[in-house]
């Protein structure tokens, strides 16, 4: 019998794109890291999975090159879309013997099932708007069955069915597409269970009355012009078009906390009005659930819609890995010896040079030196960059740094911290630097829940993270670094 199932992975993202064609399988490569190298992460094209129509897998050998986006012969790109795989796994036990790994055919088959005991069940998302309004018509939402021995795909569609209806952002008849599913028919060569994850297209939607409103509105300002052909869908009377952006109903929010209402990313009517009008757009974005039940048993995985990956071979500084990490396994990083905290802590760095390297410091710079703030709540600008304390300081804008026009490097605090990025690679060089100042770690880099959460010179700079304060490691990747400075001391490498 089947003892206990579970779906691989147990959380995955599904990448938006108006291609066709998925984005094939791909891997990390070593980092590029000769002489004349980037000193950042390459990409292995991989063997991909794909399925036909009618849900038969195959196996596609990698190109030689892997493939991202591509031109449609009409001068447009389109991003190829992140379809990933949900895999069913589990521990059985026949004849005495118990055993564990992907459910196939014919494991089901020893247990006294078959495929059309299956089930797939998928539950989507889009609280975007609920999440300022608290209106229940502002709830979108899709849920759909797979029925057994449905191996073709099956759109998936958000509709809104909570709330009066005349209040309902999605009027009765309307839906926005978020994708799609598909379950594999398996077969000889590909014998296990798994469902895939179309996502949309990345599309944007705005009420029936979009228009009527920018024009009637005296300073238009960016949306003179907008339209969104065939997607104006919405309900103008529903909570969302209507919302004032920063006021407060229902039940009062955490004060101080916008990580569900983060401000400065929605569409509305503002520039030079105090009223801050929600212009009412929804995206085809979601987050969902993914079931599968068998045998009276039920796995459960989630699956969360994104941008495209612009950078794919570009590592970010703290990621997914990192955060769960955090949360479920902070002491298993005690446990860990010099070497294994060794090239924890020269993989952080490495990363570090390659979100680095993303960013336009100087334009995110300006941003930290607005023309209207008022000088007494400026931090100062920073005169050394060795003798002077990291914490309540700030780089000079790059006018300051570089005044004239002829200036070599048109983005000199760029140039300078991608030079200051690729030394920390090596990490002969950051011993040297921890020799020098044995502080340089408690100094530079930002503690993780710190009260002066300013945008100072302290490491993460200049990013946001997702409490609208300056960015921080983690709580695990902090005590990473701790950890290896206090063995170097322990055996020596440094006084």
């Amino acid at each position: 019998m089947i003892d206990a199932i579970w779906l691989t992975p147990p959380i995955a993202i599904a990448r938006l794109g108006s291609s066709e064609t998925p984005c094939p399988n791909f891997t990390w490569g070593p980092t590029d890291d000769g002489p004349g190298g980037t000193g950042k992460t390459t990409l292995r094209a991989a063997p991909s999975v794909e399925l036909d129509a009618n849900g038969n897998p195959s196996i596609v050998e990698p190109a030689d090159e892997v493939i991202f986006k591509e031109e449609d012969g009409n001068g447009t790109w389109h991003f190829r879309p992140v379809c990933p795989y949900f895999e069913l796994h589990g521990r059985w036990t026949i004849n005495g013997t118990t055993s564990s790994g992907p459910i196939t055919k014919l494991v089901l088959e020893d247990s006294g099932l078959d495929l059309s005991q299956v089930r797939w069940q998928i539950r989507l998302a889009n609280l975007k708007a609920y999440e300022f309004t608290l209106s229940d018509g502002d709830r979108l939402t899709c849920e759909e069955q797979i029925p057994a021995g449905t191996t073709t795909r099956v759109r998936l569609a958000l509709t809104a069915t909570e709330g009066d209806e005349s209040s309902r952002l999605l009027p009765h008849g309307e839906s926005i597409p978020v994708g799609e599913v598909q379950v594999a028919q398996p077969n000889d060569e590909l014998p296990e269970i798994r469902l895939r994850f179309y996502p949309p297209k990345g599309l944007v939607y705005g009420p029936t009355d979009l228009l009527q409103r920018i024009a009637a509105e005296p300073r238009p300002g960016e949306w003179a012009g907008f339209d969104l052909p065939g997607r104006l869908i919405l309900n103008p009377r529903a909570a969302w078009p209507n919302y004032v952006l920063g006021q407060r109903v229902g039940p009062p929010f955490i004060p101080g906390d916008t990580r569900k209402t983060p401000g400065g990313i929605h569409a509305f009517f503002g520039d030079l009005r105090s009223t801050n009008v929600s212009l009412g757009l929804v995206d085809d974005v979601t987050d969902g659930i993914i079931e599968c039940s068998v045998g009276g048993l039920t796995a459960v995985a989630r699956v969360a819609v994104g941008p495209p990956d612009f950078a794919p071979d570009r590592r970010h500084l703290t990621s997914l890995q990192d955060g769960l990490a955090d949360r479920v396994d902070r002491a298993g990083i005690r446990e860990a010896d010099l070497d294994e905290l060794e090239d924890l802590v020269r993989d952080l760095f490495e990363r570090a040079l390659e979100t680095s390297d993303l960013m336009n410091k100087d334009t995110e710079l300006d941003r930290l030196h607005p023309a209207t703030q008022d000088e007494e709540v400026r931090l100062p600008r920073a005169t050394g960059d060795r003798d002077e304390l990291a914490l309540n300081t700030i780089w000079a804008t790059r006018d300051e740094i570089a005044p004239t026009a002829h200036r070599s490097d048109a983005l000199p605090v760029s140039y300078r911290g991608r030079r200051k990025h690729r030394r920390y690679t090596a990490l002969e060089y950051l011993r040297d630097r921890l020799r020098e100042d044995p502080q340089l770690i408690d100094t530079w880099i930002r503690k993780p829940l710190d009260e002066f959460q300013r945008f100072d010179r302290r490491m993460p700079p200049l990013m946001r993270g997702s409490h609208g304060r300056a960015m921080n490691i983690t709580r695990r990747q902090y005590e990473m670094l701790q950890r290896w400075v206090e063995g170097l001391r322990t055996s020596g490498h440094i006084g």
